[in-house]
């Protein structure tokens, strides 16, 4: 019988390896929470090692949470994660309806579906190769409910919903939390199951005293003994032999390596502590070990044949199948099933799509379990940098594929150079997707030039974008579309005197673009696999189409692995108006770094100060060198080369401009924290820039 007790129930797996090893049979299992956990799967019939191996291999941070892999999450939404640091929906119904926890479970969910793939969704659990049950906590009536029959992930993802941290779990027609609410030494269950001989595995401490409550994580503790309490007596005296395993310096969230390597040890040095009770227990009952089956894990791959939905969800079942991307028949792993999951769940709408496998005459019918949220996304984001001093983006963001508009959203960017933003996509099966952009900016530059002169231009740009875009084979985008662009300010000497307006016929600017974009870098801001192509071919017009600007742009970046500590970026940034008569607005400009670039246009380079004019055909190309340092702390070093000249194929009069950089980076939960030195031969000064939180 095992115990709740977060990360601290990777001592069960310890204790459970003694027994094992002392040829103690175990006819029942009973957990709560983290002994639901390791119950079930024990009682699957995984061994301890097999439940060790899960423990070690795992990252607890990413399974405990609702993370899903970049390259797996729609455009959309790639942007939200990387954009906002908090998000809070909004109920359609009513306003500010807060969610029943942080997490939803996602991934938990499906680690439990890949373990229990081969066991009936309809399960008797006391048939299991060791009979097994349950505790979860009614939510509504707050009673005690045992959990022995049912789809086995709802009623072990159900036992181990801490209230406010994971959502409640469903089970059986139940809304269920924590089963340590209200039975976490659950010793009764076990004797109520027929259970003759109970070794109980107790992680919990005593209540701790006034001073000692002094963190949530002790508070939560605490409010949970005390439910508890008057259970403990009886749950005791039932127990042949408590284990209680030293767990002094951890506690319910300690899911690091670490942690989990010494949880297990410890484990095992308290079951071996008391091990002459456990071989006098085995010679007074004749306890003698006992096979036990393996049928329902040896299979690691299923014959899948069939997909269907089910769940609450309004989109069409076919299109929702379209985008699970699974072809079927064929045969899959629990891996390749996650994969395809993430795809969906990557679309935004769900707040939590899980799989169950159901036999069928052929093989594996797939049945994909949604459950939708119909609500607006609160999303906020804040940043300070070099550029735009702070900086605080506010967004709201619906999703809803039902509708004309499938997503909405509304940006505010309130800043030293503030920015708007709406976008409305219209999304139709086996049609491209339209969508309709209008986004509005000021912003005051510093405009370097040769001679180490510079001129200050204030300016106020709007745009109205109507496009249409296909994704196509995996990761990629095909485009197309007009934009229209509205510009007016004023450009100032270097003194902010003798100011001059930007001419008439140069404020307004059609462009007919076609684009191409690839994106599968695992990471945006520190990748260390993948690439990313963004291609465009545009025609800016002004003057009733009497001055035609051709213009072509590519942005390329590449990552690839050297170690795990240590990533090489190579990257190339290039662009070309083909007219010698490009109005201000549409020159090339670059600027220091990614987050003091101002329009899309504008390219990154090491070493030069923020905004410099370059000429009309501009070629930068460089090489990073990341290295992690310790935890989240990189350093890297980087260098690069640009080309640039006002005629494209006048090769032997291109100018160049070779640069540097060194750059401490901290990944934190708020974004990059960032510092970067530069040098370059053309300027021949220091650049500084800095950059706190997400810059997208």
């Amino acid at each position: 019988m095992l115990s709740g007790g977060g990360a601290k129930g990777f001592a069960h797996i310890g204790v459970l390896k003694v027994l094992e090893q002392e040829g103690i049979p175990i006819d029942i299992m009973v957990g709560t929470s983290i002994g639901s956990i390791v119950g079930g799967l024990y009682a699957l019939g995984y061994t301890a090692d097999d439940i060790k191996k899960m423990a070690k291999q795992s990252d607890w941070t990413e399974l405990l949470s609702d993370y899903v892999p970049r390259r797996e999450l729609d455009q959309s939404s790639k942007i939200e994660h990387q954009r906002y640091v908090f998000n809070m929906p909004v109920s359609e119904k009513s306003l500010f309806t807060l969610p029943g926890g942080v997490v939803n479970g996602q991934n938990v969910m499906n680690f439990f579906c890949g373990v229990a793939g081969n066991l009936p969704v309809e399960a008797d659990f006391t048939k299991l190769p060791i009979a097994f049950a349950c505790v979860g906590t009614d939510l509504v009536t707050g009673n005690e409910i045992v959990m022995k029959s049912g789809y086995l992930p709802t009623a072990i993802f159900s036992s181990m919903a801490i209230p406010g941290v994971f959502v409640p779990g469903k089970h059986n027609g139940n809304v269920l939390v924590d089963g340590g609410l209200v039975n976490n030494f659950p010793a009764d269950v076990a004797k109520g199951m027929g259970a003759d001989i109970i070794i109980g595995v107790d992680l919990r401490k005593d209540l701790y005293t006034a001073e000692e409550v002094g963190s949530l994580d002790k508070l939560t503790a605490q409010i949970i003994s005390f439910y508890s309490l008057r259970k403990d007596s009886i749950n005791n005296s039932l127990c042949n032999i408590v284990i209680k395993p030293d767990i002094n310096g951890y506690n319910t969230s300690s899911f690091y390596k670490d942690a989990v390597d010494t949880l297990l040890m410890r484990g095992t040095a308290s079951a071996n502590a008391m091990i002459d009770e456990i071989r006098e227990l085995k010679r007074k009952y004749n306890l003698q070990p006992r096979p036990v089956s393996r049928d329902l894990i040896e299979v690691d791959q299923w014959n899948i044949t069939d997909i269907r939905v089910s769940g609450n969800y309004s989109m069409p079942p076919r299109l929702l199948i379209d985008v699970f991307n699974l072809d079927v028949p064929g045969k899959y792993t629990y891996n390749e099933i996650k994969k395809s999951v993430n795809n969906l769940y990557g679309m935004g709408v769900f707040k939590r799509v899980y799989f169950i496998l159901e036999d069928n005459e052929n093989g594996k019918t797939l049945n994909i379990n949604l459950e939708e949220s119909k609500a607006w996304d609160i999303n906020v984001g804040m940043r300070l940098n070099t550029r735009d001093g702070v900086s605080v983006v506010l967004n709201s963001t619906r999703k809803d594929y039902t509708k004309t508009f499938g997503l909405l959203s509304f940006t505010a960017d309130i800043s030293a150079h503030p920015r708007f933003n709406f976008l409305a996509e219209l999304d139709k099966r086996n049609l491209p997707k339209i969508a309709l952009m209008v986004d509005g900016l000021y912003t005051d530059l510093a405009v370097h030039a040769p001679g180490n002169n510079f001129y200050r231009a204030r300016i106020y740009t709007g745009a109205a974008k109507l496009y249409t875009y296909q994704p196509l084979f995996n990761y990629s985008i095909l485009g197309a579309g007009i934009k229209q662009e509205f510009y007016s300010g004023m450009l100032y000497g270097s003194t902010g005197e003798g100011g001059f307006d930007i001419p008439d016929n140069q404020r307004f600017l059609t462009h007919f673009y076609g684009y191409y974009h690839f994106d599968n870098l695992d990471d945006y801001y520190f990748p260390t696999e993948g690439s990313e192509i963004y291609a465009e071919a545009s025609i800016a017009q002004y003057q009733d189409f009497s001055v035609i600007n051709p213009i072509m742009l590519l942005k390329f970046r590449k990552a690839v692995k050297i170690t795990n500590q240590m990533t090489l970026l190579a990257n190339v940034n290039a662009r070309s108006l083909l007219s010698d008569a490009s109005p201000a607005p549409l020159l090339n400009y670059i600027a220091n770094r990614d987050y003091e670039i101002t329009l899309s246009h504008h390219l990154p380079f090491y070493g030069m100060p923020s905004i410099w004019a370059t000429e009309r055909t501009t070629i930068i190309g460089g090489v990073v060198l990341r290295k992690r340092v310790y935890r989240q702390h990189y350093v890297s070093v980087a260098t690069n080369l640009l080309f640039h000249n006002d005629v494209i194929f006048d090769f032997e009069n291109y100018k160049s401009i070779f640069g540097v950089g060194l750059t401490y980076s901290y990944k934190s939960p708020f974004g990059p924290i960032e510092l970067t030195v530069g040098f370059a031969d053309k300027y021949k000064k220091l650049t500084v820039a800095a950059n706190v939180g997400f810059w997208f």
